[in-house]
């Protein structure tokens, strides 16, 4: 029977909220979270528009978004999507 040595997947979500799109690629390797990347979008004129973007890697949190952005309502708003994340993870079987 195979032993299972390493497991990785990488998953692409996304949340809407108050008007925002949260498109979410995150990668897990062995049951440990390793990146997660949020591209926030906001719908102008029918068209996606792109306001900022927040990642998470190696125990950093990155912000990057327009000055005219409510960037504490969007870092909460993160911190809740890396808490669900959070609550699928599963350590390999060894």
């Amino acid at each position: 029977m195979l032993k299972l040595v390493s497991a990785s997947v990488t998953k692409e979500s996304t949340l809407t909220v108050g008007g925002y799109e949260y498109r979410v690629i995150y990668t897990i390797v062995n049951g440990v979270i390793t990146s997660i990347s949020c591209s926030i979008r906001q719908e102008v004129s029918s068209v996606l528009n792109e306001v900022g973007k927040i990642s998470k890697e190696n125990g950093q949190v990155n912000l990057f978004l327009r000055d005219t952005e409510d960037y504490i309502a969007h870092a909460e708003q993160f911190k809740a999507i890396v808490s669900e994340i959070e609550k699928e993870l599963q350590p390999i079987e060894g």
